[in-house]
């Protein structure tokens, strides 16, 4: 299968694609959020990162990537979307949006 060369290919390139296109409301409601409400991101967030990212398409270079983030190696798509919202939030934390 053919891998569109835009899509990201790692659990990073995806974070960074996604923080791209954030805006600063978004980011800082994302950085505020527990770590156990991300989920609540699944169907919003995590929908578009599914279906923009290749995941239902055969992105398994990205799917490999969350596989060795996460230590599991029998993620689902829903999972994999899960990785890297988790990535994203960490990214976000050690940006510290909210102190500049």
């Amino acid at each position: 299968m053919l891998i569109n060369k835009n899509l990201p290919q790692t659990v990073a390139e995806a974070v960074d694609h996604l923080l791209e296109d954030m805006s600063l409301n978004n980011e800082i409601h994302l950085a505020t959020m527990n770590k156990n409400d991300l989920i609540d991101l699944h169907f919003s967030l995590g929908n578009y990162i599914r279906n923009s990212f290749g995941l239902w398409t055969g992105n398994e270079t990205l799917m490999e990537s969350c596989r060795m983030v996460s230590g599991n190696q029998d993620l689902h798509v829903d999972d994999v979307s899960m990785v890297i919202i988790k990535a994203l939030w960490e990214e976000l934390k050690k940006k510290n949006i909210l102190e500049d």
